[in-house]
This record gives C-alpha cells, structure tokens and sequence, in this order.
C-alpha cells in the first residue's frame, strides 16, 4: 500500500477508490433493476446506470491524465452497501417492500459517491485540475438530482404502499 505524502497523492487514491465504487455500481444496477417492480424505479435506475457508463469511461481518462495507473484501493464500503442490498432484495417478501429497500440501498450508495465526489472536486481543484474538477461537480450534481428522484419515489407512494403491504 502506497504511501499518501500529499493532497496529489489523496486525489489520486481517492480516485481509485471512485472509479472502482462507479465500476460495481455497473454492474450491480442491472441486477438491482430486475428485482423492482415499479416502472418509475426502474426508470431511475436506468437514468443512474447510463450516468454511471459515462462516469466509469471519464474516470479512465482522468485517471490516465494524472498519470494514475490502474491500481489502488478498492471500496469496502460499497461492496458492503451491494451484498446488504442483495440481502434485503432476497429477504423482501412483497414487490413494494422491495422497492423501498433498493430505493433506501441506492440512497445509501449515492450519499456515499456525494461525499467522496465533493471532496475529489475541492481537491482537483486545489491541484490546479480545474477541468477535472468541473466534470466532479457535475456529477455531483446528477447523483444529488437521482437522490431526489429516489426520495420522491419514496415518499409519494412506494413507502405507502410497503407499510401496507401484506398487513391485511
């Protein structure tokens, strides 16, 4: 494990750590998909895979442009967030149910992308990467704009209709 001695060299493994959260996300969002129901779900969730192509192939050119090889931490957090969600989707025994838990796994998930997508841009920023940044803060600002769908899908039905869900 490499040593971190500066904010270059925190950027960089953060970077990592971002490109590898955008990459399991990839791949796990098709699966997550098939498991809901709600139409407007799976519309979001489509919106959030379609940002997330396009992240993973910008992440590779920022990456190269730094000179940051292919490497460094994985996230530990978010292969978490996944198995957890994998879990509650196989424990969720009604459609609505479902929904919320993935409604409430992606929110955990894109919180978690927010905080390290703010950090990333403040230091791109600082480093003199201001193109790097800008595209930081644009994704910021997508995963932030997916979090209030998914808050609005929650609150304005999926939510009502699990509370009520097999309680008759």
């Amino acid at each position: 494990m490499k040593k971190i001695e500066n904010l270059n060299d925190l950027f960089i493994e953060q970077g990592h750590e971002l490109f590898d959260i955008f990459n399991q996300e990839q791949k796990e969002l098709i699966s997550i998909q098939k498991q809901a129901s709600s139409r407007e779900l799976k519309r979001v969730i489509d919106r959030q895979l379609a940002g997330v192509n396009y992240q993973v192939k910008r992440m590779e050119e920022i990456l190269e442009k730094v000179d940051a090889g292919p490497g460094g931490e994985k996230s530990e957090c978010c292969k978490a967030i996944f198995k957890q969600t994998r879990d509650l989707i196989k424990r969720s025994l009604d459609n609505e149910v479902r929904d919320a838990s993935i409604i409430s796994s992606l929110q955990m998930l894109n919180h978690y992308k927010i905080a390290g997508l703010g950090s990333l841009a403040a230091y791109a920023r600082e480093i003199g990467q201001h193109d790097i940044a800008t595209f930081f803060y644009e994704t910021l600002s997508e995963e932030k704009a997916i979090d209030r769908e998914l808050s609005n899908l929650a609150e304005h039905g999926i939510n009502k209709k699990a509370l009520t869900a097999m309680s008759y």
